[in-house]
């Protein structure tokens, strides 16, 4: 049963921290575009239609981007990291 409890409570970190981790590459990509379009088209600079549609554009294919992929050891380490550490505890 504590294992279980332990279980949950890791998986509800990671969810959260995923989610946090998700939001800020997220931010930082959309800024990184934000900025590339303000330094290609000076005369647009500012939060007009034409920048607002590059970025959506630009966007589109972020969910499949490595950076996004990678978001997702999130769930992966830590628990690999507590298995290794149960087994090598455990180990007899």
């Amino acid at each position: 049963m504590a294992l279980i409890r332990l279980w949950l409570i890791l998986l509800a970190a990671q969810v959260l921290f995923y989610v946090l981790l998700r939001l800020y590459i997220r931010s930082r990509h959309v800024e990184r575009l934000e900025n590339r379009w303000d330094a290609r088209h000076p005369e647009q600079a500012g939060n007009t239609a034409a920048r607002r549609a590059f970025v959506a554009k630009a966007m589109t294919g972020f969910n499949r981007s490595l950076r996004a992929r990678l978001a997702l050891l999130v769930f992966v380490l830590p628990t690999l990291a507590i298995l290794g550490i149960v087994v090598t505890v455990n180990w007899q």
